[in-house]
């Protein structure tokens, strides 16, 4: 195994990034296109090379540290500029080159007339080499930097359009919630550094079961699990995902599917280890997972905005992974990352050949019988469908299946997170295919769609047609009481992993099927049957919609308990500090300035004998302070 392949991967993305950054002028699209895309495949390829390669190794030979140098060292704690390469950094990469690549290719054509063309590329390479350095990093400092520069790239990118202002508050929100789990895990590093004297995968891991207190440990998995809720948008940080569709599609794509968002669950695997020694911060992460996961869903449902509709579904996703790894299913939880990044990555991209086709368009009370126009966007958008909601023999099916067995092996706790998941299922099913049935079923829209739909070219088309065929069979590589490719796969790291007993999954499928059933044949009752039913039905529960479309009133408690009192102190400190202390100064040295230049205006009067005076009085002065001087 070449682990300097890992160093190319790494550093491929950023050169294109950096190249494109650097160029005087706005270059050939042909050559943004080179520049931007060419890295991503290139480091796709190297990515499965190694794969290959680290295949042909043994199991206990697949771990490699591959360092540079030694970057700091003071007394005992000693930080290399070192990237760790194992069978979960390899899959993270997998999923990262390969789901992004497909999104880079997509971009040449749907950004095809947008002025900042080469920005946009640009920004997407420097996306992709943070979160890279995130996954490859073999120590904490280089995980938080990569952390910290995933957030940064985000901000560029949700905020694209900056000339929007929601666009530009969106991209503030986001990065300041994300700053709050930077600031967490930052302190968590510190604790490690003063209770275990190193930063090191590998030795923290070794060193904690006998060097971190109970206490100490908890703490630790708690700080990192905010890191981790803010990154992958779970309650209660979770509020600026859905604000983050203000970016261009293929930006909510490789934020939802490749990138950002999987960041706090391959955070959690990859520091299992730590998790193992708290059970109390496990079951917090597993609770969270599983309210996030439930309450997404639910707010999903009245979403009107089709972008949103994936973005509260893309926080319910990731919630089930979530509430896997705190029930310690790691492997289960990073199967449903790879199989969520195929359908989540159709469902955007396939949704945004119908907002292309639209000029735009993004609310479903503007769209409806667009499978008419639009047929292939249908077909993909049918099929991404289908794998979020968990039809037997896709992508989805078999990983949250998987998850909720897990789930019900889990004891007492995991049950009732069962039930919880297994309630969202169905509820998956119902928003996911209600998003299609309005979409792309039923009369046009009153007034038409303002254009023709156009359907979308080849760049667009390709990358579509083959996530589609990873939505449908992707999920096949791991198949209940058959082969275990993910599970053998991460050994290594994580370990052995028990498969789910054959009750569970009996329970799980039967449930499932019934859920999903019901959830779908319940949407196409709604919103196909009779297309003006919805309407006739909008007047029942009405406060429970509004509280939905509100989304729980997260953002409004947090307005009236954050940003309020926050605005208004700096009111009032602008008041005092700016109109009284800050004024007073400027006023202060003004005054001070002005009768200085009056008492030395006063001395230039012309008058020689003056200037003799001044001159001669210096003189006399001056001999005073050296025989004074002299003399002690």
């Amino acid at each position: 195994m070449e682990p300097a392949l890992a160093w190319i991967v790494l550093g491929l993305p950023l050169l294109g990034a950096a190249t494109l950054a650097a160029w005087p002028s706005e270059p050939p699209r042909s050559m943004t296109r080179v520049l931007g895309v060419g890295p991503m495949v290139v480091s796709f390829l190297l990515t499965a090379w190694l794969y290959v390669q680290m295949l042909g190794e043994n199991s206990d030979d697949r771990l490699v540290v591959s360092r540079v140098w030694e970057w700091i060292e003071i007394g005992d704690l000693s930080i290399d500029v070192a990237l760790q390469v194992d069978p979960l950094s390899v899959m993270m990469m997998l999923v990262v080159t390969g789901v992004g690549s497909l999104i880079f290719i997509y971009s040449t054509e749907y950004m095809e007339h947008d002025r900042d063309y080469r920005r946009f590329f640009a920004e997407m390479g420097f996306f992709v080499f943070s979160m890279l350095l995130l996954v490859l990093a073999a120590n904490f400092l280089f995980l938080i930097v990569g952390w910290a520069l995933v957030g940064l790239a985000s901000y560029l990118l949700i905020g694209f359009y900056y000339e929007k202002p929601p666009a530009v508050a969106a991209a503030k929100k986001a990065f300041i919630i994300n700053v709050i789990g930077d600031l967490a895990m930052v302190i968590a590093a510190f604790i490690l550094v003063v209770e275990l004297g190193t930063l090191n995968y590998l030795l923290v891991f070794e060193a904690a079961p006998d060097g971190l207190g109970r206490g100490a440990v908890e703490a630790v998995t708690i700080l990192l699990f905010v890191g981790a809720a803010a990154k992958s948008a779970q309650v209660p940080l979770h509020t600026w995902l859905p604000d983050a569709m203000e970016g261009p599609t293929p930006v909510s794509a490789l934020i939802h599917a490749a990138t950002m968002v999987t960041a706090g669950v391959y955070l959690i695997v990859r520091t299992h280890e730590l998790y193992e020694l708290a059970p109390y911060a496990s079951d917090l992460v597993a609770i969270t997972g599983a309210v996030t996961l439930f309450l997404a869903a639910t707010i999903a449902t009245v979403q009107v905005d089709v972008k949103r509709v994936l973005a509260w579904s893309t926080i319910s996703q990731i919630g089930y992974m979530i509430m896997a790894a705190g029930l310690g299913a790691y492997g289960a939880a990073m199967y449903h990352l790879m199989t969520h990044a195929f359908f989540k990555a159709l469902l955007f991209l396939s949704i945004g050949m119908v907002i292309h086709g639209l000029a735009g368009a993004q609310s479903l009370d503007r769209m409806g019988g667009l499978g008419r126009h639009l047929k292939f966007a249908y077909v993909a958008t049918a099929i991404g469908v289908l794998a979020i909601s968990g039809v037997p023999g896709t992508a989805g099916f078999f990983s949250k299946d998987e998850i909720l067995a897990s789930a019900w092996d889990a004891g007492d706790l995991g049950r009732v997170l069962w039930l919880v998941g297994a309630l969202a299922a169905g509820i998956t099913a119902f928003y996911m295919f209600r998003l299609l049935f309005r979409t792309f079923s039923g009369p046009e829209p009153e007034g038409g769609y303002g254009v023709h739909p156009q359907p979308s070219r080849w760049p667009m088309a390709a990358p579509v047609a083959v996530l589609a065929v990873l939505s449908l069979w992707g999920g096949w590589i791991q198949v209940p009481r058959g082969w275990t490719w993910i599970i053998d796969w991460l050994e290594p790291v994580i370990g052995r992993e028990s498969i789910p007993g054959q009750q569970a999954e009996l329970v799980t499928l039967a449930t499932s099927i019934a859920v999903v059933a019901i959830g779908a044949a319940a949407a196409w009752w709604i919103f196909a049957v009779d297309p003006a039913r919805p309407k006739r039905l909008a007047g029942r529960l009405v406060a429970t919609r509004r509280l939905l479309e509100d989304q729980f009133r997260f953002d409004h408690v947090y307005d009236r308990a954050v940003v309020g009192p926050t605005r208004d102190l700096a009111e009032y400190l602008y008041r005092r500090m700016e109109s009284g202390f800050v004024d007073g100064l400027v006023r202060g040295a003004i005054s001070l300035a002005r009768g200085s230049a009056m008492g030395l205006r006063a001395a230039q009067n012309g008058l020689v004998r003056t200037y003799v005076f001044v001159m001669i009085s210096g003189v006399v002065g001056l001999g005073a302070l050296l025989a004074w001087v002299v003399t002690r």
